[in-house]
């Protein structure tokens, strides 16, 4: 049980650290509107992207709470497309100017085996099976 605790302690710091990031991404698209403008970004999709991700976060981190027992398949899935969708972002949205590509990807990729092997550790999985009489 104590390993299960750390391993979703940690899952819950990385999905609220996650959603704080999209938070702040929807506020500040919000506040600097004009200069997201300026400079080609579409700052629409920044601001709803940021909103569905700080939703989706929410909703998993109180998922983890009421210890659903989908929560370890919703969390994989939903790391998967945030992978997906930061991808998308980087190549198709929003273009870096300093292309690191390699790192991008090694960093990217490398985050989401750790997020999904924490969420595949047998005793993370056994926090969310409800044991039958």
């Amino acid at each position: 049980m104590i390993k299960s605790i750390w391993n979703l302690g940690l899952l819950s710091f990385i999905i609220l650290f996650y959603t704080l990031w999209n938070s702040l991404r929807a506020i500040r698209s919000l506040q600097d509107w004009q200069t997201i403008a300026t400079y080609g970004a579409p700052a629409s999709y920044i601001l709803i992207s940021g909103l569905t991700w700080t939703a989706l976060g929410l909703w998993l981190l109180w998922q983890i709470g009421k210890t659903w027992q989908h929560t370890p398949r919703a969390g994989i899935i939903l790391s998967g497309l945030y992978w997906m969708g930061y991808w998308a972002d980087r190549l198709a949205f929003q273009p870096s100017p300093i292309p690191n590509s390699l790192f991008s990807l090694f960093f990217s990729s490398a985050l989401l085996l750790f997020v999904i092997l924490l969420w595949k550790f047998p005793e993370t999985n056994a926090f969310f099976t409800k044991e039958t009489e």
